[in-house]
């Protein structure tokens, strides 16, 4: 049987979390990052791509609505164990 890496492992835990956001197309991709830091110590980081347009510079952007997108993605998450980054979709 392989071995699953713990941003595998990562991954299906905040798919499992986000899936209902993930119907509701707020959430359109979730990837986790592995990187091998000195000393042989790993770090694990999950990146969440949202359809909220979140980019400052749109004429249509809405701070409130971006935040509370976070905020439920965070929720959802609850505590994964590790750092959380939000991506755009900007093909929405």
């Amino acid at each position: 049987m392989p071995q699953v890496s713990a941003a595998q492992e990562l991954e299906v835990i905040a798919r499992t979390r986000l899936a209902s956001l993930m119907e509701d197309k707020l959430v359109t991709r979730i990837s986790a990052l592995s990187t091998l830091r000195r000393g042989g110590e790993t770090t694990e980081r999950l990146i969440v791509r949202i359809s909220v347009e979140t980019h400052k510079t749109s004429p249509d952007f809405d701070q409130a609505a971006a935040d509370k997108a976070k905020d439920r993605i965070k929720q959802a998450l609850g505590e994964i164990g590790c750092d959380v980054f939000f991506e755009t979709d900007r093909s929405a």
